[in-house]
């Protein structure tokens, strides 16, 4: 896959050039069952077992024989708590110790990152903001509606920021945006998403952690 190209846009919200996004998407081919992959272990990620039921040794109740043993014409049983009795234990129930955790490696999730940053890219719903920066939170809002204005935007927004940037303060309040970090991106949370825009400071760490490979003039890779 060529080098993408994202479009420029200043803090009025216009496009002013276009600029490329050097990142090693030639490894995106083939990643749409990755990504879907990542995602859903994403979700499992964030489950907690809090199902739990008791079972007949933890129900409140009488532990003396249900029936005389013999003579009833009735099956044989020991105490009202066995599952078959309402108000009984559970047999085989969620304990609340349950671990739904699926494990991803590393290169993996980078894979299918990039496949999904390709895809955003490919139709043309990455941005790239020129020196963005507020002072407070009202100033952001009003080149957010700039922005969906000029560019006719419709949906969630991202804000792709690199790792300390002062306009997440500003930006975490605004109505259906979404911040996003440069170190710990995903494949859910970026497709959640409708257009991402991204900061110089983001550009330069996303081109650091998934740059291209050069061949330098001994043959190696750097």
């Amino acid at each position: 896959m060529k080098n993408l190209k994202i479009a420029v846009i200043n803090a009025q919200g216009e496009v002013v050039g276009e600029t490329k996004l050097a990142l090693r998407l030639g490894e995106t081919s083939g990643a749409v069952a990755l990504v879907a992959q990542t995602a859903r272990a994403f979700l499992a990620n964030q489950r907690k077992a809090r199902a739990h039921a008791k079972t007949r040794a933890e129900v409140v109740g009488s532990g003396a024989k249900i029936w005389r043993q013999k003579g009833t014409g009735r099956a044989r049983h020991g105490d009202r708590q066995a599952p078959i009795f309402v108000g009984g234990g559970v047999a085989h129930g969620p304990t609340g110790a349950q671990n739904y955790r699926q494990k991803i490696s590393q290169k993996m999730g980078r894979r299918a990152v990039l496949a999904v940053l390709a895809d955003k890219a490919k139709e043309k719903k990455i941005l790239l903001v020129k020196e963005l920066g507020f002072a407070k939170t009202k100033e952001a809002a009003a080149f957010l509606d700039k922005v969906r204005q000029s560019l006719k935007i419709e949906g969630k927004v991202a804000f792709l920021l690199a790792k300390g940037e002062e306009s997440r303060r500003y930006l975490s309040n605004l109505a259906d945006t979404i911040i996003l970090s440069t170190a710990s991106l995903n494949p859910y949370l970026l497709l959640q998403t409708d257009f991402i825009l991204l900061t110089e400071e983001a550009l330069k760490a996303l081109e650091v952690s998934f740059g291209k490979v050069e061949e330098k003039e001994d043959g190696q890779r750097h």
